[in-house]
């Protein structure tokens, strides 16, 4: 087994419309990097992930960052590969508002095949993405959640190839609400340990369209996906870090093109953590608002 890392540096070929569970992590975990500090990968044109990489001295890239230490090496690594490194990266946002509360990350890669792959950025270091947290659950849909329809209606409009959406995290909520809001047809959504939904809506008719597409993935000890319902099935995979800390993609365990499974059952405590904010919510129901 490997890190995200390590497969990266391991990985040989391009990606040409072949992604993997994988490769979607890795696009996940680069999300991470800011992008929109560079003019290139901001732009409906883009540039190349090998290009940016060349900059990847620039502090502001990591300006939101909360694993600094391993998203430069990431963006190294997969600039340098041949997997990775012909991507073209564009359209990068990032986006944070006090009035209304929101923290708002996203970005194209568009493989050498045609195949687009929209990348949603969970909670960064900011203070507003931490407070805009504590609104999932009580509000829906969220100003971010809206955001990342329009974001992935704005990248289907440039493409005729299939699109694959992506997230983590808070991200992965945003893949999963911004897919089942927008009317192109996708490939996949890949949500990697998400922050869930409102009950009346992960388990009503909401997610429909996307059923089938949907490729949800947590950790055992993860305190996160457990606190709201997921729309789909989720399978349990590995981390080297226990509990809460196994919600760091960097310490998935990748098994070749896969992610490595963990049979254990989910966390104690991630379940106390459900129990006591459904009680929560049964004292202050969430507010549904129009998509």
């Amino acid at each position: 087994m490997t890190t995200v890392i390590e497969y990266v540096r391991d990985s040989r070929t391009p990606l040409r419309a072949d992604l993997s569970p994988a490769d979607a992590l890795v696009l996940s975990c680069l999300v991470y990097v800011d992008f929109h500090a560079l003019p290139g990968p901001r732009s409906p044109r883009g540039c190349l992930l090998r290009e940016v990489a060349q900059a990847s001295s620039i502090p502001s890239l990591y300006r939101y960052s909360l694993a600094s230490h391993a998203d430069r090496p990431l963006l190294e690594a997969a600039g340098a590969s041949a997997r990775f490194g012909g991507l073209r990266v564009r359209d990068a946002v990032t986006r944070l508002t006090s009035r209304p509360l929101a923290q708002f990350g996203a970005v194209t890669f568009v493989d050498e095949a045609g195949a687009t792959y929209v990348v949603f950025r969970g909670t960064d270091a900011s203070a507003v993405g931490w407070a805009e947290d504590a609104r999932f659950g009580l509000d829906f849909p969220t100003d971010s959640q809206r955001w990342a329809a329009n974001y992935l209606e704005y990248a289907a409009s440039r493409t005729d190839g299939p699109i694959t959406v992506i997230g983590h995290s808070k991200g992965a909520n945003l893949a999963l609400y911004a897919a089942a809001a927008t009317p192109p047809a996708l490939e996949h959504v890949y949500a990697f340990d998400p922050v869930g939904f409102p009950a009346p809506v992960a388990n009503g008719g909401f997610f429909e369209s996307v059923n089938g597409l949907m490729r949800i993935y947590v950790t055992a000890g993860s305190w996160v996906s457990p606190l709201l319902p997921l729309p789909a099935p989720a399978t349990v995979v590995a981390s080297s870090w226990p509990g809460p800390f196994s919600h760091n993609p960097y310490a998935w365990r990748c098994q070749r093109s896969s992610l490595a499974p963990d049979h254990r059952p989910p966390s104690r405590s991630g379940l106390f953590l459900r129990a006591v904010l459904s009680a929560l919510l049964r004292a202050r129901p969430t507010r549904i608002g129009t998509t």
